[in-house]
């Protein structure tokens, strides 16, 4: 009896942490959640620490289960994986989806991983300012997505921006939400692409301190580590630039793109434009008078200047960009030929003299002073181009 009982009591000792292990274990659950689960792999040195460093974890939150995973993959041994299950088993009761553990005689245990969900991303059409709405969904460990929704502008930038946690389910809602209404139009597009538009967005007023600009700075790390910037208009994917039909920019296709629900809105957003429309409205003021004939020479002239000092190479720049990314939203929606339209006219409208450029300017006018819609009749009937070379 006395040599059982001695031979429990060294299995028992041998089965202790020396004090330096100890010191070891508590440490590393006092770091938790912020330390890096292979760092934490890296400090125990045997399967018997493994055990007392999950058995000493508390069953608090989610962030638990990633550590216990790693841990249980690195030791096989019989202890360690009865500690992991047992600890898996307390964050189950608790509400937390948990992966199952399932030990083979032959290859050790088997891990069985939760589903990985993929990133999702909407891109809105353009209203009338140039603004639209995006809208990013990062997967959480081990469920759950990081949601963020921005609306900006190119020049304007970041004008709104917010960010949560939601669960699929959430996340499902939300994306009809935004898929049906009638405010707006989303289409479907990468990770990337949706982080490149926003990236672009917050380049332009980075510097401000809108809550917007906060938000998006506070998310964008989190973005970023997940997402790699695109290097041009993911619609050349597609389309590619060598196959573009200049051809196809006549004043009846620029006609039909711009009658189409989804470009009907698509003007010239300058924000001298104002300026442009008081000063013709007040030549039917004018204390002089004027004639028809000398009216209209006159609006020309006050036209040509306004384009000369304000369509800069950057705004043809902008419209080019806003060209590409409603041909990628055409696209999506089955638009292929209207998209191919698109991709033409902006190809061309960077060029000094161009009838995408005439068609815009003379539709926004006409829509700022409250004229008929006769653009396609406008750029018939004058031979030479309203913009003038500087």
């Amino acid at each position: 009896m006395s040599k059982k009982k001695k031979s429990r009591k060294m299995r028992s000792t041998a089965q202790s942490l020396t004090p330096e292990q100890e010191a070891v274990v508590s440490s590393l659950v006092a770091s938790l959640p912020s330390a890096d689960a292979q760092q934490v792999i890296s400090q125990l040195s045997s399967p018997l620490v493994a055990r007392a460093f999950l058995e000493k974890l508390t069953p608090k939150d989610e962030t638990v289960i990633e550590v216990v995973l790693v841990v249980s993959e690195a030791f096989p041994q019989k202890e360690v994986q009865k500690a992991a299950r047992k600890l898996l088993f307390k964050l189950k009761t608790r509400g937390y989806k948990v992966p199952e553990i399932k030990k083979d005689l032959d290859s050790g245990p088997i891990i069985k991983p939760v589903m990985e969900e993929k990133p999702e991303a909407l891109l809105g059409s353009y209203d009338p300012a140039g603004t639209r709405g995006v809208m990013v969904a990062i997967p959480r460990f081990p469920k759950g997505f990081d949601v963020a929704m921005g609306v900006i502008s190119e020049a304007q930038g970041m004008l709104e921006f917010f960010y949560g946690a939601y669960s699929k389910k959430g996340l499902k809602e939300f994306k009809q939400a935004l898929q049906q209404s009638d405010e707006m139009t989303m289409v479907e597009t990468s990770l990337d692409h949706a982080a490149t538009v926003l990236e672009k967005a917050y380049e332009a007023n980075k510097e401000a301190s809108n809550d917007a600009v906060k938000g998006y700075a506070e998310f964008r790390s989190l973005l970023l580590d997940k997402a790699n910037l695109l290097g041009h208009p993911p619609i050349y994917e597609s389309v590619p630039e060598s196959d573009i039909d200049t051809g196809l920019v006549t004043e009846t296709n620029l006609e039909r793109l711009f009658s189409h629900p989804l470009m009907n809105s698509f003007i010239i957003s300058n924000e001298k434009f104002p300026d442009l429309v008081d000063e013709i409205s007040k030549l039917d003021d004018s204390p002089i008078y004027l004639t028809e004939e000398q009216k209209s020479e006159r609006r020309k002239e006050i036209e040509q200047k306004w384009l000369t000092e304000n369509i800069t190479l950057e705004e043809r720049q902008q419209l080019k960009y806003r060209l590409e990314e409603m041909a990628y939203v055409l696209w999506k929606k089955e638009e292929q030929e209207l998209a191919r339209i698109a991709l033409a006219a902006a190809k061309i409208i960077e060029e000094e003299k161009n009838i995408v450029l005439d068609y815009l300017f003379t539709r926004t006018l006409s829509l700022a002073l409250g004229e008929p819609d006769d653009t396609e009749k406008d750029t018939e009937e004058d031979s030479d181009s309203l913009i003038i070379s500087p």
